[in-house]
């Protein structure tokens, strides 16, 4: 398992190492030839570490604060709290990219094999967990679908306790709702134990100290989500298969609604409705999500259409 901690882990004692050589002065050359052994070791280590292109999800979560038990203990029902909604995390995430998240329901099993994340391993200095994807011994010549979803939860747990938010604010509008209401148990879980949180891949690190947490709290608490699936006849004026966008005119009152093609909706669909030529003036029913977001900062709301299916009248 190999994470930025590590590699840091590394670095540090190597430098500690050429430190004691250098200022040894040669006075004990019986010491000076055991350092330098254990310091060959460990460069060759840090060079197979810097050189490895696993194509699997691997990350430690560090946590400390009140949880945390010296080095060597952690409060058993906040680790396990916190573990659950940091893989759900993931599992969501892989979900979305497959276009299989559902607005309710369990997920299905072919993605929970595909998030499944294991313990291999303990990080000490605070407390901390190393995960990897299940299987991931396996080597891949592409990134798998659970290490694009561990980024994406660093980039979702940076953006949520950024300074000045305006990254989460601009995502809230795109994020799933059931990833939305995992992050904000995920963050009130730390908040509510007082735990900080190092977030450590491959190759970047993300501390949330006490402030961050307090700030990512505070915004997912004053955020407000609300989805409402519709069905309406009427005309589709458009449709993207590229971009996976939408316009739709409702036949009762005439309004027009547009906004993003649900991933469910398959590309093959898509290019089948505009290759037979049946959008223009052709009359459809639409099942039409509407998704209406009352951001953190208290003064205006967002509203998002999802077209999430298409039937010919």
């Amino acid at each position: 398992m190999v994470t930025k901690i590590h590699r840091n882990a590394l670095r540090s004692e190597i430098a500690t190492l050429r430190s004691m050589l250098e200022h040894s002065g040669g006075r004990d050359p019986l010491g000076s030839r055991s350092l330098q052994k254990r310091l060959a070791i460990l460069e060759a280590e840090l060079a197979e570490a810097e050189g490895q292109e696993l194509h699997v999800a691997q990350v430690a979560l560090v946590f400390d604060g009140e949880p945390v038990r010296g080095s060597s203990a952690i409060e058993a029902d906040f680790a396990g709290r916190a573990l659950q909604d940091y893989q759900e995390l993931v599992a969501k995430h892989v979900a979305v990219e497959g276009g299989q998240l559902a607005e309710r329901g369990r997920l299905p099993d072919q993605i929970h094999q595909q998030a499944r994340m294991n313990v291999t391993g303990l990080v000490h200095g605070s407390f901390g967990f190393i995960l990897q994807e299940d299987n991931g011994a396996q080597l891949g010549m592409f990134e798998s679908a659970a290490q694009k979803a561990v980024r994406s939860v660093t980039d979702l747990l940076t953006q949520v306790a950024d300074v000045d938010g305006q990254q989460f604010e601009a995502r809230l509008d795109e994020l799933d709702i059931r990833i939305f209401q995992t992050l904000k148990r995920f963050v009130s879980t730390l908040h509510r134990a007082r735990s900080t949180l190092r977030v450590a891949e491959d190759r970047r690190e993300l501390k949330l100290d006490v402030v961050s947490v307090e700030r990512a709290f505070d915004r997912v608490s004053r955020v407000d989500v609300e989805e409402l699936d519709e069905v309406s006849e009427g005309e589709l004026l458009g449709l993207v298969p590229v971009q996976r966008r939408f316009e739709f005119r409702r036949g009762d009152d005439g309004e027009l609604l547009q906004g993003r093609v649900a991933p469910n909706l398959s590309a093959d669909y898509l290019e089948r409705i505009e290759r037979e030529g049946l959008i223009a003036g052709g009359r459809w029913r639409a099942t039409i999500r509407t998704k209406t977001v009352n951001h953190p900062d208290g003064r205006h709301s967002s509203v998002s259409r999802v077209l999430i299916d298409l039937v010919r009248l």
